[in-house]
């Protein structure tokens, strides 16, 4: 069999894997295009050699794809170490208030995901009830209520003091998520220490976006199943990096 044939078909692994699982999602994409551009690397190795024009093309190519890939492996190294060192509540020191970002909401009920965020969440006020508690998220279109509010709720069905805790409900991104909250501390004179509560894949982001805002934080996470976590990993390389990108703009200009 051909070597690029055989290439071909160990590079495919993934792909199929990933389309099995998640079907013709973001992160299925995101490993097909990734998957061509490092077999287009391979199999133009030989070819590069013809002429000066052609090396220097290939050396361009193969710095920005040997970039790309550093990067995404530094980034996912990040996420796992922050969730090793934040899926516990003993880890965390003393902090004055928990923003909980949101996550989707079904009619009026908390998703699965929102559910294990706000679960952590109350696991670490059962520790420390004077903490003020911000719920940040607005509603999206195919949302009946804000985000917020439907946290808010199951914060007090499940016996967390309503008047601890605090609707930020304009946010649609995560960065709006710590923007926004970050006016209600200031407003309310409520402490400089935080702490930030969200999805294993998520916190990570969650965090450096508060550093770069000025944030003394701490962080929280609740734990996905390795499919989810897996596929929202993928996904924090892009947000990620628009994320940083956008919060040191707005921390530049304010």
């Amino acid at each position: 069999m051909n070597k690029n044939i055989k290439l071909l078909i160990i590079l495919s692994t993934p792909v199929i894997l990933a389309l099995i699982e998640w079907n013709f999602s973001f992160s299925t994409i995101f490993i097909l295009v990734s998957i061509i551009l490092i077999y287009i690397l391979i199999i133009t190795r030989n070819a590069s050699f013809k002429n000066r024009y052609t090396r220097i093309i290939y050396k361009t190519y193969k710095i920005i794809m040997m970039l790309f890939l550093i990067l995404f492996m530094i980034l996912q190294s990040a996420i796992l170490i922050n969730i090793y060192k934040t899926k516990d509540i003993d880890n965390i020191g003393k902090v004055d208030t928990m923003i909980i970002l949101g996550a989707k909401v079904n009619e009026n009920v908390v998703s699965k995901t929102l559910k294990l965020r706000l679960d952590k969440a109350i696991e670490y006020y059962h520790s420390n009830k004077d903490i003020n508690i911000i719920v940040s998220g607005g509603q999206g279109k195919d949302e009946i209520m804000t985000e917020a509010l439907a946290m808010k709720n199951y914060l007090v069905e499940n016996n967390v003091d309503e008047e601890k805790i605090i609707l930020e409900d304009k946010a649609t991104t995560t960065l709006e998520n710590i923007i926004f909250s970050k006016e209600i501390i200031g407003d309310l004179n409520l402490g400089d220490r935080i702490l930030i509560v969200t999805s294993d894949y998520h916190l990570f982001r969650g965090r450096f976006i508060a550093s770069i805002l000025g944030f003394d934080n701490e962080g929280l996470c609740s734990i996905s199943s390795w499919s989810n976590r897996l596929y929202y990993m993928i996904r924090e390389y892009p947000t990620s990096i628009i994320d940083l990108y956008r919060s040191i703009k707005f921390r530049l200009l304010n």
